[in-house]
C-alpha cells in the first residue's frame, strides 16, 4: 500500500505540471506582424484593399507596411503605419481592420505592439484608437521615449464574430503610429483543463493499483 500511495503521488504531481503549463493557444489573427507581403529590407510600401492579407483598409485608406524604415519591427522585420500614404484624407476613418471568429462568452486575449513614429514624436500626431469588441481605447503613441510598448488585455466576446481595427486619429499628414505583432488567442479554461487531469489521474491511479496488487 505504501509503494501505491507514492506512486499516486507521483502521478498526481507529474499531472498537476503538465496541467499548470498548457500549450499555448494558436494567434487567431491572420498576419498579426504584417509579414506578408513581403518586403525587401529597409524598404516601404502602401497597400489597397485585397493587397495584404487577413487586413482590409478603412474606405478611402490604405495600409503602410515598412521593414526597418523609420524604426525597426518589434517582431519580425515588418510592421505597419497607421498614417499612410496615398489616402482620401477626407474619408471618414484612416486605418485598419480584420473580423475574427469568436464564441459568445469565451475570453480571449488581445495584445499588441505599438510606438511612435521615429521622426515625429509630437504630442498628438501619434493618436490612435484600437478596438476589439467591446473594447475600444485611444493611446497616444507619441508620449513613449522607449520605443515600442506593448498592450495586453483580456476581453469577453458577445458575438460569433469580433472586429479587431485599428484607427489613425492624429493629424493627416502620413506621419503616424506604428502597430506590430498583433495578436488574439483564446484564454484557457482552467476548470476544464483541471477536469481532465482528474479524470486522467483517476485513471492512472487505478491501473497502478491493480497492477501492484495482482
Amino acid at each position: 500500500m505504501k509503494t501505491f500511495a507514492i506512486a499516486s503521488g507521483l502521478i498526481c504531481t507529474t499531472i498537476l505540471c503538465s496541467v499548470g503549463n498548457p500549450a499555448e493557444a494558436a494567434n487567431l489573427v491572420i498576419n498579426g506582424g504584417f509579414e506578408e507581403p513581403g518586403l525587401d529590407a529597409n524598404t516601404w510600401k502602401y497597400f489597397g484593399a485585397g493587397e495584404v492579407p487577413g487586413w482590409t483598409p478603412f474606405e478611402g485608406s490604405t495600409i503602410e507596411i515598412r521593414n526597418n524604415v523609420a524604426g525597426d519591427a518589434y517582431e519580425g522585420g515588418n510592421f505597419a503605419e497607421l498614417d499612410s500614404h496615398a489616402y482620401d484624407k477626407n474619408a471618414d476613418a484612416i486605418g485598419f481592420f480584420q473580423d475574427i471568429v469568436t464564441e459568445i462568452g469565451k475570453e480571449y486575449k488581445f495584445s499588441f505592439a505599438y510606438g511612435p513614429r521615429e521622426q515625429k514624436r509630437v504630442d498628438g500626431d501619434n493618436l490612435f484608437s484600437a478596438s476589439f469588441g467591446s473594447f475600444n481605447e485611444e493611446f497616444d503613441a507619441g508620449n513613449s521615449t522607449d520605443g515600442w510598448q506593448l498592450f495586453s488585455k483580456t476581453i469577453t466576446a458577445v458575438d460569433t464574430t469580433t472586429r479587431l481595427q485599428f484607427l489613425s486619429l492624429g493629424d493627416r499628414d502620413t506621419y503616424g503610429a506604428n502597430i506590430d505583432d498583433v495578436s488574439v488567442v483564446t484564454v484557457p479554461e482552467p476548470f476544464s483543463v483541471l477536469g481532465l487531469g482528474a479524470v486522467g489521474l483517476v485513471g492512472a491511479a487505478g491501473a497502478l493499483r491493480k497492477r501492484l496488487t495482482a
